[in-house]
């Protein structure tokens, strides 16, 4: 049992079970929420219900804040209630939501000037893995802040990763959120091909799943990242990714013909045509 007092601020989808596990590891922990029900099932498991975010940090060495943009971000953390107006010299403020890099270093610089650290510590895992205790958290923030918090993330986390200085795990976090955007757009896409040229939704959906679709989309990974080949490079490596752009070309151009046949609208599809030899470079 720890008498450490922790703070945490949204109590939502992903905020509630975070509390809980926080509650379940043992520490004293205070929460708020604008919704008195979500902070009712929190105070069920073992926190404390606080009539703000300022009192709910009240004597804590650590806040998760997981509310929806910038605009709640900045309010329960810089705000005249904000946990920034209550919080000690040395509290470290944890930006768990998904923000832009000039609100972290806005708050990061409003709590420096208070002797306090704010880390951006985005989160990936969804509703799940909050429940279960295992999401991947990205944090940016001094190495001294992030050692010291990775105790407590370690709590609702299966992995912390130290992405670099203040920034720098929102901005993974945005680059992996694009990724799985990105992936979405494509599968919609794909289905509006699939479903038009009479195939059963079903069957396109087991063999993305059963071939290792998503493993091929961490190929530019594998085959040497973003920029082009050196001309010493492994010539073997040179033969793959030219045989890659070739079947890439085959396959697109293919994809986007039977599209343009049965009339499936696929305008990522055909950005990805134009585009793809810039993202797999010889």
């Amino acid at each position: 049992m720890s008498n450490e007092r922790i703070a945490v601020i949204g109590l939502g989808r992903m905020g509630g079970p975070i509390a809980d596990h926080l509650v379940a590891a043992g520490y004293e922990v205070h929460v708020y929420d604008k919704e008195a029900a979500a902070m009712d099932a929190r105070v069920a498991a073992g926190a404390v219900a606080a009539r703000s975010p300022a009192h709910a940090a009240e004597g804590a060495t650590f806040v998760s804040v997981i509310v929806f943009d910038d605009a709640q971000a900045l309010e329960v953390v810089g705000g005249t209630e904000g946990v920034l107006s209550s919080l000690l010299p040395g509290a470290i403020v944890a930006i768990h939501t998904t923000v832009s890099l000039e609100t972290i270093h806005r708050l990061a610089a409003q709590a420096d000037a208070r002797g306090m650290v704010v880390l951006d510590a985005g989160i990936s895992g969804g509703e799940a893995g909050s429940a279960a205790g295992t999401l991947l958290t990205m944090v940016g923030g001094p190495v001294h802040a992030v050692d010291t918090a990775q105790p407590i993330l370690g709590c609702f986390s299966k992995e912390v990763l130290h992405a670099g200085p203040v920034g720098a795990g929102m901005a993974l976090k945005l680059a992996r959120n694009a990724t799985g955007y990105a992936m979405m757009v494509a599968v919609h896409e794909a289905m509006e091909l699939a479903h038009r040229s009479g195939v059963d939704l079903a069957l396109l959906r087991h063999t993305i799943s059963e071939t290792g679709v998503f493993d091929q989309s961490l190929a530019p990974f594998t085959l040497g990242g973003p920029e082009p080949l050196p001309p010493d490079a492994d010539p073997a490596v040179r033969a793959a990714l030219e045989h890659t752009n070739r079947l890439a070309d085959k396959d697109l151009d293919q994809a986007l013909h039977l599209a343009a046949r049965v009339g499936a609208p696929v305008p990522m599809l055909t950005e990805v045509r134009r585009t793809f030899h810039h993202s797999v470079r010889v």
